[in-house]
């Protein structure tokens, strides 16, 4: 449901709700309240959010979330992507010990790529293009930072632009 209103009194979300809770009756489902979050993105410093009136389904009081995580992205109420890449990057490091397990043991390297795009590169390029427009320059850096040190493992005197050719990869900022 989405509602979007200069009133922060406007009683538009409730209505959605209350027709969302009728639609789910009529089609034999039901609605998970403790499941169901609501989140306000307002940029007017202004306002006082906690003014803003409780969203309510089936008598419970939906809770406001300042993000979630929709398909595998977090969506923040300040519409940034910190909390998004910081997820990822979690994601990545615990996956790079792979990669040092496979250089350890003398693996090809063409192998190694091969596990680093299907493993790491993945969650690194995942949503991006729903992400990239709106991400600030420090956090593709922080990005690329990690292809840049999964090359490093592999191509140990070649710079970041020489292993890239050798792999036959590209930044991740310009895919």
């Amino acid at each position: 449901m989405l509602s979007v209103s200069k009133n922060v009194n406007d009683d538009t979300l409730q209505a959605c709700a209350d027709y969302l809770v009728h639609w789910t009756q009529s089609n034999g489902m039901i609605i998970n309240t403790n499941k169901t979050k609501k989140i306000l993105i307002c940029f007017n410093k202004k306002v006082n959010t906690n003014g803003i009136p409780q969203l309510c389904i089936h008598g419970s009081n939906i809770d406001r979330v300042t993000n979630f995580k929709l398909l595998g992205v977090f969506i923040s109420s300040d519409l940034s992507w910190d909390t998004h890449v910081t997820y990822m990057l979690q994601k990545a490091a615990k996956r790079m010990h792979c990669t040092i397990y496979l250089v350890k043991a003398g693996i090809p390297v063409n192998d190694i790529l091969c596990v680093y795009c299907t493993v790491i590169r993945s969650i690194l390029e995942y949503a991006c293009p729903v992400r990239h427009p709106g991400l600030t320059k420090k956090l593709s850096k922080d990005i690329e930072r990690v292809q840049k040190r999964c090359l490093k493992l592999l191509y140990q005197n070649f710079s970041y632009r020489e292993a890239l050719n050798q792999s036959g990869l590209c930044r991740l900022d310009y895919r």
